[in-house]
């Protein structure tokens, strides 16, 4: 009887060691997204570990990697639930037990945020160009997360708030606004070619005349 026992209790301990987890992966998530995911990680039914690397590049934005040898098909339904519910379209890869990682009914949980309006950043500081005046060229224009600073010719500074919207930066101003197309072009200087952000009007505005410009940042190094 006490054999028995004891018997009972190592195969008890040997499942637990063996109990399959989901290893998760985040990139970029914002902070909302995060607390979301803690969430619904715990009220899942397998045991989870947070792993400290990036997503692959070669992943979505979302992916379920499973194991060949052995699938769990609730749970995986479960983990992908979780990604809906975060506004994702989960993809399923599959490995094999070669990937030791994944073996024994292990699952990886990728998750990265790709929203360009969520991690689309301004440079701190571009120029004026391809302005309808000429007087307006290279005028400095500063960004802070929030706001475009302005200085003008005449040294005044107007401060204006901009955002990124579905693929354009929109400055606005007054009861109106201005919109850019973002590129990357290479631009001719006296030392060669050299790459850019450049952010280039979609529309003339009445005024003021000023927003009437291209803005650039070419970078020398």
């Amino acid at each position: 009887m006490k054999n028995g026992l004891l018997i009972f209790i190592l195969l008890a301990f040997l499942a637990a060691c063996q109990q399959p987890t989901v290893y998760i992966f985040s990139e970029n998530l914002q902070d909302e997204q995060r607390q979301q995911l803690d969430v619904a990680l715990k009220a899942q039914s397998l045991p989870y570990e947070y792993v400290e690397l990036e997503v692959p590049r070669e992943f979505g934005a979302a992916t379920l990697m499973l194991a060949n040898d052995k699938i769990l098909r609730t749970q995986t339904q479960q983990l992908a639930a979780i990604m809906q519910a975060l506004g994702y379209q989960p993809e399923i890869s599959y490995t094999t037990r070669a990937n030791h990682f994944y073996g024994d009914g292990n699952i990886g949980f990728y998750l990265k945020n790709v929203d360009p309006d969520k991690t689309f950043t301004m440079p701190k500081t571009v120029r004026t160009s391809e302005c309808e005046k000429d007087e307006h060229n290279d005028l400095a224009v500063s960004f802070t997360s929030q706001h475009a600073q302005f200085t003008l010719a005449s040294g005044a500074k107007v401060i204006l708030q901009w955002e990124y919207l579905y693929g354009y930066l929109v400055i606005y101003y007054s009861n109106y606004s201005q919109t850019y197309t973002h590129s990357k072009p290479l631009v001719t200087t006296p030392f060669g070619l050299k790459s850019s952000d450049t952010y280039t009007i979609t529309a003339h505005v009445n005024k003021p005349s000023w927003l009437n410009c291209s803005l650039q940042v070419v970078y020398m190094d």
